[in-house]
């Protein structure tokens, strides 16, 4: 059966499963797919293991130890179910390095596509191990002491796991590449990088909210069932916003490494 034909197949799989799974909503099946088969399509089924290795990887760490992480007010939405926003904001940057690679065959390109991913997954993984840490973490630039899910806060377990959580995505880098040093080296870095720029732009960027109850610093749009007041940051740069532009940040990177 041709390569593609399997990728297809498997992405429609792996989709309904996450959807069965309640990894997703609807609208992320949907979305996921899309991206499945774009990379399926311009990159064969072996482009399309990273993004299942981050699917995957993402998945699991994000229902990890939920109901603590919902005590800490620290976990996602919908019971960690990822909807079009986040599929996107993830998927869509590979994607682009991606398709210039397609049509330009610059494998420099190729290693931009490996590094945004491992930036994607080095963020979400630190993210949703680092709230677990039992002393609350540090929001950068002001280096206090903030409540366990704050943008742009940082704390020890969370900055380890952003070191090392891009090495699964490194290494396929690598066996796929034929063994390229590069192609091992730079995804990890790049991917660490893009990490630390997400909490950065998440301090000093995204769009802050308090909620009027509890006195929480959020970025919803309700807290405690009231409308939150916006605090500080770019209106309307949130999460999403964050995260494209972190994935996208570091794949450029890689592009600009001697």
């Amino acid at each position: 059966m041709d390569d593609k034909l399997v990728g297809l197949l498997l992405v429609m799989i792996i989709a309904l499963l996450g959807y069965k799974k309640d990894a997703v909503n609807l609208s992320g099946l949907a979305s996921g797919i899309i991206v499945g088969f774009v990379t399926v399509l311009l990159g064969g089924l072996l482009l399309f293991l990273p993004l299942l290795t981050f699917f995957v990887l993402g998945s699991m760490f994000t229902v990890y130890k939920y109901n603590l992480k919902e005590i800490k007010g620290a976990a996602e939405d919908r019971k960690g179910r990822r909807s079009w926003n986040n599929v996107l904001s993830n998927g869509v940057p590979p994607l682009i390095f991606l398709l210039i690679w397609r049509f330009s065959s610059n494998d420099a390109f190729l290693l931009a596509f490996f590094s945004s991913i491992a930036a994607d997954t080095s963020d979400t993984l630190s993210n949703e191990i680092g709230v677990l840490s039992e002393k609350d973490p540090i929001l950068l630039f002001s280096w206090k002491r903030v409540p366990a899910g704050t943008s742009g806060a940082v704390s020890l377990l969370g900055t380890v796991t952003a070191l090392l959580s891009p090495l699964p995505i490194s290494f396929e880098s690598y066996f796929i590449s034929g063994g390229s040093i590069r192609f091992l080296m730079i995804p990890a870095f790049c991917g660490f990088l893009g990490s630390l720029f997400d909490s950065i732009l998440g301090a000093l960027v995204q769009e802050k909210r308090i909620c009027p109850v509890c006195g929480r610093i959020t970025e919803k749009k309700i807290h405690c069932g009231y409308s939150t007041r916006y605090l500080a940051g770019v209106k309307g740069f949130g999460n999403g916003s964050v995260n494209f532009t972190m994935s996208l940040a570091a794949g450029a990177l890689s592009l600009v490494i001697p």
